[in-house]
Parts: C-alpha cells; sequence; structure tokens
C-alpha cells in the first residue's frame, strides 16, 4: 500500500478494486499482486518459521533461523517482511524475506533484555516486549534492524507477554500482578496504565477492535477485560465457561473477539470461543478435533480464523467464523513442535489497526 498517503483501517486486498476516497477517487487502482499466506513459528532449536497456503492448508516454504535462535515464541508482518522474536538471551528478532523465507537482517537486544515473549507492528517501528523486570519494549527500525528508544515499564510491571498497537498508542500487558500499560510511541513514555482486579494476572493476549482495547487473562475459567483505551478503564468482562481456562491468545476479525485457552478439563480438547463484543457474550465455541491441544496463537486472515496448538508436531486449525467449525488443518513436519506464534499477510497492522 506504498503508494496510499492515508491511513487505511482493516481493508483487505480483495477490497481495493472499490473506489475509495483518498486524494480523489481512484476509478483504475492498481491491484498489489499478494498471495495470502498464514506463517507459523515453532519452539524448535534453532526456531522454525512455516509458510503455508491457506487456500490448501498445506507448507509452501520453512524459514530456518540462525543457530542459536530458539524458539519463536511471537511473529508479525509489516507489509514487506515478516519478523520472529526467539527465546534467547539476549533477545533476538530476524527479519524474514517472505518471497524467500531466508534472513535479510538480525536485531539483537541489549543485554539483560531476554525472551521476545511479544512483537507488533505501528506502521512504522517494529516493537519487541521482553521478559524483564520491570518490563521493557524495544523500538526498532525496520529498514536498519536497529535500536530507536527504549520503554521501561513502571517498578512491578514484570516481564511484556502481550502488544497491540490501536493506531495511536503501543499497549503492553505483564505478568503477575496483571497491568496494561498505555504508551506513546514517538516518545515511548507511558500515558496510562490500566490495573486488573486483585487476583487477574498473567496478560499473555492483547488485541483491539476499532475501539476498545481486550486483555486477557492466564486464570481459571479464562477472562478478557473490554478496556476504554481514552480512560484506560473497565468497560466490560467475559467470563469463560467452566474449563476454558487461562487465556492464552486473542484476535479480531472485524466482528467479533476470539479467544484461545492454554488449559482445559483433563482429556478435553482445545476450545476457541467467539465473543460479541458490543456485549461481552458467548456467541459459538469452536472444539477442536481430538489430540489439538491446548491453544497457544490466534490470527485472523479475512477469511478465517486460525488456532494454532501445543502439539508434537504441532497443528494449525483454519475455522469458519459464521459457523465455528473446522475447514482444514495443517500438521507440521516431524520435529516442528509447538506452534508459539502465528501471523498472516493479508490484513495489514495488528488486527484491526490501521496500516501506515
Amino acid at each position: 500500500m506504498g503508494s496510499m498517503s492515508a491511513d487505511i483501517p482493516f481493508i483487505q486486498y480483495s477490497e481495493i478494486n472499490k473506489c475509495f476516497e483518498l486524494e480523489g477517487c481512484i476509478s483504475s487502482p492498481s491491484i498489489p499482486s499478494i498471495t495470502p499466506y498464514i506463517y507459523a513459528g515453532y519452539s524448535t532449536n534453532p526456531a522454525y518459521v512455516d509458510q503455508i497456503d491457506p487456500s490448501t492448508m498445506t507448507l509452501v516454504k520453512t524459514f530456518t533461523a540462525p543457530s542459536g535462535h530458539n524458539g519463536a515464541f511471537s511473529l508479525t508482518y509489516d507489509g514487506t517482511y515478516v519478523y520472529a522474536g526467539y527465546y534467547t538471551f539476549p533477545g533476538v528478532v530476524d527479519q524474514i524475506n517472505p518471497s524467500t523465507m531466508t534472513l535479510v537482517k538480525s536485531f539483537t537486544a541489549h543485554s539483560g533484555h531476554n525472551i521476545v515473549y511479544s512483537l507488533t507492528y505501528d506502521g512504522t517501528y517494529i516493537y519487541a516486549g521482553y521478559s524483564v523486570s520491570p518490563g521493557v519494549i524495544d523500538q526498532i527500525n525496520p529498514s536498519t534492524m536497529t535500536l530507536v528508544k527504549t520503554f521501561t515499564a513502571p517498578s512491578g510491571h514484570n516481564v511484556v507477554f502481550s502488544l497491540t498497537y490501536d493506531g495511536t498508542y503501543i499497549y503492553a500487558g505483564y505478568s503477575s500482578p496483571g497491568y496494561v500499560d498505555q504508551i506513546n510511541p514517538s516518545t515511548m513514555t507511558l500515558v496510562k496504565t490500566y490495573t486488573e482486579p486483585s487476583g487477574y494476572h498473567l496478560v499473555h493476549a492483547l488485541t483491539y477492535d476499532g475501539t476498545y482495547i481486550y486483555a486477557g487473562y492466564g486464570v481459571s475459567p479464562g477472562i478478557v477485560d473490554q478496556i476504554n483505551p481514552s480512560t484506560m478503564t473497565l468497560v466490560k468482562r467475559f467470563t469463560a465457561s467452566y474449563g476454558h481456562n487461562y487465556v492464552q491468545a486473542l484476535t479480531y476479525d472485524g466482528t467479533y473477539i476470539y479467544v484461545g485457552y492454554k488449559f482445559v478439563a483433563p482429556g478435553n480438547p482445545a476450545y476457541v470461543d467467539q465473543i460479541d463484543p458490543s456485549t461481552m457474550t458467548l456467541v459459538k465455541t469452536f472444539t477442536a478435533p481430538s489430540g489439538h491441544n491446548e491453544v497457544y496463537s490466534l490470527t485472523y486472515d479475512g477469511t478465517y480464523v486460525y488456532a494454532g496448538y501445543l502439539t508434537d508436531p504441532g497443528v494449525v486449525d483454519q475455522i469458519k467464523p459464521s459457523t465455528m467449525t473446522l475447514v482444514k488443518s495443517f500438521t507440521a513436519l516431524s520435529g516442528h513442535n509447538h506452534v508459539l506464534s502465528l501471523t498472516q499477510n493479508v490484513i495489514k497492522g495488528n488486527n484491526y489497526a490501521v496500516f501506515k
């Protein structure tokens, strides 16, 4: 979308043949040549990132990370490159060319900024959140893969488990006790903090729907808070059914919020809940096939929701949102274990966030 100067919220490539009022009406727009893919990161040493064809749910290419770049805990996409963050000391972020699935450049964090649990993109910079206390977030220039600025969280805001972006601010979710910080990306300074109720902790997942921020907690049963970003206060809360424990992943499809749970009742398969954000109530539940246990990652590509599991080898399920039923499954190659992260290259930005 580099030729379009305006910020465009949640636009799929398939919609670009419409006439948008950007700098006047575009009667014959140039449609980007994009093949949609899903990207899955694994817990292997070194890490793998698989490029998956969503039309067939088959493997296209695999990126094998350099030696020592272990456990791809986080992935994001910036319109050109895929970025993988690793379980390394200090943290490392690889910039991957999706055409060849080869390394372009690597960013290595300062000593002590360990384990890149989370990544997001704001249209200009990549943001990496680390497993340190207090939490640290690096702002990275993707053209050079060098550090721009660093945000250090207030005391007690420990381990950056999740990041998202709303078109204005970066949001960081932390471990116990749970907080969500609103951060000004131009200065990398704190704006406001949302403090969860006592006992809510492990903000493993954040997403944004164009209006609200959503925070998912590692509690049993799982809980998702809907947060007003202008005040950083609670709007509504969703409490999952019994046995839907420990929110590990969230995503948004333009209508509903999707919640993936890491833990379920013993012997049960994994679940993904579809939530109506207007009421914060359950719409439908996807029950995974037997053996597809522990949802660790979710993404959405404009058509389907994708769930990645902690299985050996890794599995990704393609889910139809209208029925919350299985469409196809992808089973990774032997040794590509535990789908720790998912992203895609069709919807720009971070879920509903604007893309610059």
